[in-house]
């Protein structure tokens, strides 16, 4: 697969960078911006382009179901450190502060 042409500067002059976008339309397909693309500045830029090709169909459907089993294990964790957590101080307070 054939790299396309890096582009470093934008319309207006700006070096743009390369992002990454994680939308269900568009997950991890990378593009380049202005900053002041869509922006309120007095001279918007319109500078805007995908660096990846689209993904397929197939391709779309699994990494945004991967992605969700992603978020669904982050938000586990999270809520598993938080009940460690109080058990903690919990048993903490128990073992301390006896009367």
């Amino acid at each position: 697969m054939e790299m396309p042409e890096v582009i470093s500067v934008c319309y207006c002059g700006n070096t743009v960078k390369l992002n990454t976008s994680w939308s269900n339309n568009n997950p991890s397909n990378r593009f380049f911006w202005c900053k002041k693309f869509g922006s309120r500045f007095r001279k918007s830029c319109r500078f805007f382009t995908w660096f990846d090709p689209p993904l397929t169909p197939r391709s779309r459907i699994v990494l945004l179901g991967l992605l969700k089993k992603v978020r669904t294990l982050e938000n586990a964790r999270r809520t598993e450190r938080k009940t460690w957590f109080f058990v903690f101080v919990f048993v903490t307070v128990l073992l301390f502060f006896k009367p």
